[in-house]
């Protein structure tokens, strides 16, 4: 990194510093769990079992939210004013739902890797069980607007998690500054 980049980010708000950091960690998990069934093999999936896809996205979501809390955790940390964590818990929402949008072209891949493990995985409790096959088809705004609501919900969650993380940011701040022992 040169110089000039390394002073232009010193130069850039907390907030947004670590809003962009967290934000690329969960956009990057997020597509990384909601893809990951295309990369392994069926037999290996078969064996894992249907738990596998839901649990990767808890685990999506876990990391998610850890990221927005530690965005806000950072930002208060700086000593920057209140508002600021929220606004880093905005930025790491709306990175984190590009996920999302980045997942439009991959989604067909991910449907048809279901169906296959549903004929590939018989049994009961097995990929064909009826809770991983495809909604009805809703139209391009039907899902325009899913994608939506969803990413609102993740900034909504984001937001929660920064102020939470920077209220501890701030008490972390202030134990510092008046020598207590963490």
């Amino acid at each position: 990194m040169s110089a000039n980049a390394a002073g232009r980010i010193a130069r850039m708000p907390a907030w947004v510093r670590y809003g962009l950091i967290a934000g690329i960690i969960a956009f990057a998990c997020t597509l990384a769990a909601n893809t990951a069934v295309t990369w392994l093999q069926p037999a290996d999936l078969c064996r894992a079992g249907p738990l596998i896809v839901p649990l990767l996205s808890l685990g999506a979501l876990v990391i998610f939210l850890a990221m927005a809390a530690a965005a806000g955790f950072a930002t208060a940390r700086a000593g920057t004013s209140r508002p600021d964590p929220i606004l880093a818990g905005v930025l790491v929402g709306a990175i984190g739902g590009c996920a999302l949008v980045a997942m439009l072209p991959l989604i067909p891949g991910v449907e048809h890797r279901l169906q296959e493990l549903s004929s590939l995985c018989p049994g009961p409790g097995s990929f064909g069980g009826g809770s991983f096959a495809t909604p009805p088809p809703g139209g391009i705004l039907g899902d325009v607007l899913q994608m939506l609501v969803t990413i609102l919900v993740g900034v909504v969650l984001a937001v929660g998690a920064a102020s939470l993380g920077g209220l501890a940011g701030r008490a972390r701040r202030s134990q510092v500054r008046s020598g207590e022992k963490p």
